[in-house]
């Protein structure tokens, strides 16, 4: 429940007979447009709460096909996202979640008496903004969720530039961190991520930042900014470190990707080959954990999936068994919601590392990320070991190979938890004047064009199109944009 918008409203009948006529008036005359304010802490888990849904509905489960993780299953038509074809309102979900429910919520707490609430509220805000620029580009930002009297009645905000609202958020990360510094423990339960652990917050933080930092690496490299952080900053390094929202099987707890689903046809998704001829190509033992084997049919008890959006030239009568799903470890009722994790962020500095000579050891920070994979997943140091002497990234010179290497590496370990960012860094890390480095998307890329894709030549979604009834109640909202435009960050 929210400050003010969704603040619980109590409706009391009255029955005044004539014994009560005597009443005080100020005793029921009571103002039905003024209501008491909900605390920090109901704003705070109000805020997770609509991030849960925000990030596992709204962004993984919408991405996790543009990724090429999966492919559509058997039993219904063939759907847009296989095709290319997007309408505005096919986002409207994510962005009315993110200003009207998520962001106003955190600009409440912004405003707070707590310096830990402000700095979490911080942080929590450049984490939401990074996503709608990450997908739609130039967005509200400094007009945004302005709508109150006292803060101008602005209900038609300005688009800010995109690459200037990423600085401001390395800007406001920095700020939050301040608060800390001088911010008493009094954040508890109500806080879904860690509890009021500022220690873990400020590791959070830091990976934050550099996630932004190193996202415009490819147009605008942040260097001396990048090696001031990994000499002086905490981040989040193990599973403890990880910001995540618990899911349980109780009824409005469960996982949110797997109740929306279940909710509507359940999870029809295959494995896409996209992704399972580079785990075959490499002998990656983590196919079988982010799928699960055929358990009918001439493929039982292998990892069998399809080509991308070719589900119609499949046997119309095959059952589901005969192909491979996602596995317990990518959909079930009880995951968590995962925001950041310690192999996106140990990829970030191994990067990082490799880009511009931190304090990091390149190696270490790459095997670290693997390593740090592989166990979330439940596989051995020894799976680890075997797997990372055949990638060989000790012994490569080029600079190319490496940031390739680490790209294909971030974009399969964030299968199945991580989604949304996998298409994100995806399109970064298909990178480089020319085809020669774009390693997803040219011609023997990675990736596979459905037949029926809309889109020309070897062509893949960029960017989002902003909801209709943005452009049709905003006279400052640009024009519509093409799945094919590229954000500032993306070469």
């Amino acid at each position: 429940m929210k400050a003010t918008y969704k603040s619980l409203i109590a409706i009391l009948l009255i029955f005044i007979s004539s014994s009560s006529c005597q009443e005080k008036f100020d005793e029921i005359n009571v103002d039905p447009d003024t209501f008491p304010s909900a605390d920090d802490a109901t704003v705070l888990s109000s805020a997770l709460g609509f991030m849960s849904y925000m990030i596992d509905v709204d962004l993984n489960m919408a991405s996790f096909l543009w990724a090429q993780y999966y492919t559509w299953g058997i039993g219904v038509a063939l759907g847009n996202q296989e095709r290319f074809v997007a309408q505005p309102d096919d986002f409207s979900n994510y962005w009315e979640r993110a200003y009207a429910d998520v962001l106003i919520d955190l600009k409440r707490l912004k405003k707070s008496e707590s310096a830990a609430y402000r700095g979490v509220a911080r942080i929590l805000e450049a984490y939401v903004y990074q996503g709608l620029v990450d997908h739609f580009g130039d967005v509200p930002y400094s007009q945004a969720v302005s709508g109150e009297i006292e803060e101008g009645g602005i209900l038609t905000p300005a688009y800010d530039n995109a690459a200037t609202i990423y600085a401001s958020l390395v800007e406001s990360i920095d700020l939050a961190l301040e608060e800390f510094d001088v911010a008493q423990n009094d954040i508890g339960s109500d806080d879904l991520l860690y509890g009021g652990n500022l220690s873990k917050w400020t590791k959070f933080a830091n990976s934050l930042k550099l996630r932004l930092l190193m996202r415009t690496s490819e147009v605008s490299p942040q260097g001396s900014a990048v090696q001031a952080l990994i000499a002086n900053g905490t981040f989040i390094e193990t599973e403890a470190d990880m910001p995540q929202i618990e899911s349980s099987p109780n009824a409005g707890s469960q996982n949110p990707m797997y109740a929306r689903m279940e909710w509507g046809v359940g999870d029809f998704y295959f494995a896409s080959n996209a992704t399972l001829n580079v785990l075959q190509a490499l002998g990656d033992p983590r196919g079988t954990k982010f799928y699960d084997v055929a358990t009918t049919g001439a493929h039982a008890g292998q990892l069998w999936g399809i080509d991308q959006g070719t589900i119609e030239s499949e046997p119309f009568t095959a059952p589901a068994s005969d192909y491979s799903g996602s596995s317990d470890i990518a959909y079930a009722i009880d995951n968590p919601v995962i925001l950041m994790s310690p192999w996106e962020v140990w990829f970030l500095r191994a990067e990082a590392a490799v880009r511009y000579g931190t304090a990091d050891d390149e190696v270490e920070a790459f095997e670290n990320a693997v390593r740090s994979n592989f166990e979330f997943l439940g596989l051995s140091d020894t799976d680890a070991d075997n797997y990372l002497t055949s990638l060989g990234f000790d012994a490569l010179a080029d600079e190319d190979e490496k940031i390739n290497t680490i790209g294909i590496q971030k974009w399969i370990s964030l299968n199945g938890t991580q989604e949304d960012e996998g298409w994100i860094e995806a399109r970064r890390f298909d990178r480089g004047p020319g085809d020669e480095n774009r390693i997803f998307t040219k011609e023997g890329g990675i990736w596979q064009v459905p037949p029926k894709s809309v889109l020309p030549g070897r062509q893949f979604p960029h960017a989002w199109l902003i909801p209709a009834t943005e452009r049709a109640l905003n006279p400052n909202a640009p024009a519509q944009r093409s799945l094919t435009d590229k954000i500032f960050w993306d070469d």
